[in-house]
């Protein structure tokens, strides 16, 4: 089916093989779920919009969530509001607040989990999470499909991971306990004089021993900082950290940006080693943030 004015063709099809079909010979068409990213900044009654433009609302599979003992498996067109509906005493309290984070609740009925991960120009609240939190993507195009961790995703540049005729078509993600979860997004992701900060840090504690840890943020950039070498000197250590594991552990982050010259403001840089400090310093204790 098609829909088409003076500039723009609107296909709407209404089965997932039809889609892959249709994506493979039209691969420079913009794919539309909730429309929140393409719309973004567009104050006119008329605007211009692609010259196609694909939209997946028709594909019920794309919007079908699941749930297993160990997963909870979430159709990339799947929105924010449909998504919230499960609960938070099932999704994870990280994820719960990263959900909350994506605007005013206005939005939740239009935005998806898919748009939210594959914007370009922007890594928006939730993939920084999804990326340490063992998630795989499902990625599809005709006649394949392959699944990719999450944290695998972007490429150097921080854009998404999709060669030509590919789609995001289901996010898996573990239902696995983290007793310390932490998501903070602090200033306006798309507005760069509000020096935006996402951060991110996922723990499990076993008898006050850090068993795992892991760490992510980023600013208006699309790329994460993450150090996993960082991480492992963590593990294995007694909770709570003496101030000189704390210390010592700052400046490895502060050398590791430095160094691979990630794009952070020196406001940025300083929330996010505060951030990072505070959750150090009260890790393991009976108030440790989340």
């Amino acid at each position: 089916m098609a829909a088409s004015d003076k500039r723009t063709h609107v296909y709407l099809p209404e089965t997932l093989p039809e889609l892959l079909q249709l994506y493979r010979r039209k691969p420079l068409a913009s794919i539309y779920a909730g429309g929140t990213d393409l719309l973004r900044g567009v104050t006119k009654a008329e605007f211009a919009l692609p010259t196609e433009v694909i939209s997946l609302q028709e594909i019920e599979e794309l919007h079908r969530i699941s749930r297993t003992e160990r997963y909870l498996e979430i159709g990339a067109a799947a929105t924010v509001a449909r998504i919230l509906q499960i609960g938070s005493n099932i999704l994870p309290p990280a994820f719960y607040a990263a959900l909350h984070s994506i605007g005013p609740p206005g939005l939740f009925s239009l935005a998806t989990l898919g748009g939210n991960i594959c914007s370009v120009d922007h890594v928006y609240s939730i993939a920084p999470l999804l990326s340490i939190m063992d998630v795989r993507y499902e990625v599809r195009r005709q006649g394949h499909t392959r699944w990719v961790p999450a944290s695998r995703f972007r490429d150097a540049n921080g854009a998404p991971a999709l060669a030509e005729g590919e789609i995001l078509t289901r996010i898996r993600l573990p239902l696995e306990h983290w007793n310390v979860q932490v998501f903070r997004q602090l200033g306006t992701i798309h507005l760069e004089s509000t020096s935006p900060l996402i951060f991110c840090a996922l723990g499990k504690t076993t008898k006050a021993v850090l068993d795992d840890f892991r760490l992510t943020f980023c600013g208006s950039s699309p790329i994460l900082y993450r150090n996993r070498e960082l991480e492992a000197e963590l593990v294995g250590r007694k909770l709570p950290l003496p101030a000189r594991e704390i210390d010592a552990f700052l400046h490895g982050v502060s050398q590791g940006i430095e160094r691979t010259e990630m794009p952070l403001t020196p406001l940025q840089l300083h929330r996010a080693t505060g951030l990072t400090r505070v959750l150090l310093a009260r890790m393991g204790q009976p108030d440790s943030i989340d």
